[in-house]
């Protein structure tokens, strides 16, 4: 729950200093030994409210959630770097799109190969925190041959242990987003919630429980990487629904479609329209149509919107989900 509000040039003029320093943007994954304690998922039970929160104030009056989480296996860290790089288009959308956003972000590797290491999960922030934050995720590049992540684990915090206002005071959901491209465990294993979280459950949770609650919660994405496991794509149109599961076309653009996704969900941009708003941020035309492209089965889900409203490009590939 961050006060202050996002500075593109300040971005940009910390990403300069870094490089002329020879600083990596990442670099704390350098030297670390353990995910950073500002993400440190047991941290959240010592709060206040034990919980995350995202929060109304005196300067964000009517905050919006949004939960953005990162798979930083072996096969899908860059992901994060992406993101990173590409920050600034997300947050001036979202300031288009939404009343005073807060984002959290999140990553996920595998409990049964990094233990204690595999969820991590930021505050709730306005400003350059979430900067600060994401460059503060420990790239494990860990995960295995065991056919899932422990994207179960992800979601349960998510689920349990976040509080927004925009929820508890308007009824407005937050949005969550989860990037993975392996299969969701069937069980959330109390052993491992305490583990990760230090939250004793009586018994295991079944996943469809999870989603439920999650889905209460938030509006949910799943965004599936072009050319992954096929087989998980297919579970998590079984599990979420058609219309949460997002295919990305073009790894770089993450940001893109994460905040038009939000655009379009909140009906503050037309289908025609999103590629104006893309290239408005610096999104190249080509790039920006391939957004749309992603966004088209999205679109056609939610149902009445022709093929005539959305741009030229952007009905190729429709009937990928």
């Amino acid at each position: 729950m961050g006060g202050g509000r996002w500075d593109t040039g300040r971005y940009t003029s910390d990403s300069h200093t870094r490089a002329v320093s020879g600083v990596d943007d990442f670099s704390y994954t350098k030297t670390a030994t353990k995910i950073h304690d500002n993400l440190d998922p047991k941290r959240i039970i010592s709060k206040p409210a034990r919980k995350l929160e995202s929060r109304d104030s005196d300067e964000h009056p009517a905050s919006n959630a949004v939960f953005v989480s990162f798979d930083v296996t072996g096969s899908n860290y860059e992901r994060a770097v992406d993101a990173q790089k590409k920050l600034p288009n997300l947050m001036e959308l979202l300031k288009k799109y939404l009343s005073d956003p807060q984002v959290a972000v999140a990553a996920n590797d595998d409990i049964h190969f990094v233990g204690t290491n595999s969820i991590q999960i930021s505050d709730f922030e306005s400003d350059n925190r979430v900067d600060e934050h994401i460059r503060n995720i420990w790239l494990t590049r860990e995960g295995g041959g065991n056919k899932g992540e422990s994207y179960d684990l992800m979601m349960y915090g998510a689920a349990n242990l976040v509080v927004m206002d925009c929820l508890e005071k308007r009824g407005r959901k937050g949005y969550f987003f989860m990037y993975a491209d392996e299969l969701i465990f069937e069980r959330v294993d109390a052993g491992e919630v305490h583990q990760i979280f230090g939250v004793t459950l009586e018994q295991d949770i079944p996943i469809a429980e999870v989603i439920e609650d999650l889905k209460a919660k938030y509006h949910v994405f799943v965004i599936w990487p072009e050319g992954g496991y096929i087989e998980a794509k297919e579970q998590y149109g079984r599990l979420f629904g058609e219309e949460c599961v997002l295919v990305l076309q073009h790894p770089n653009l993450i940001c893109e479609l994460i905040a038009s996704a939000i655009g379009l969900n909140e009906e503050k941009v037309a289908p025609a329209d999103l590629v104006q708003d893309l290239v408005a941020v610096g999104t190249s035309d080509g790039d920006a149509r391939n957004v749309t492209t992603s966004l088209a089965p999205y679109i056609k889900q939610r149902g009445g919107i022709a093929k005539s409203d959305l741009p030229a490009s952007s009905t190729v590939g429709a009937s990928r989900l």
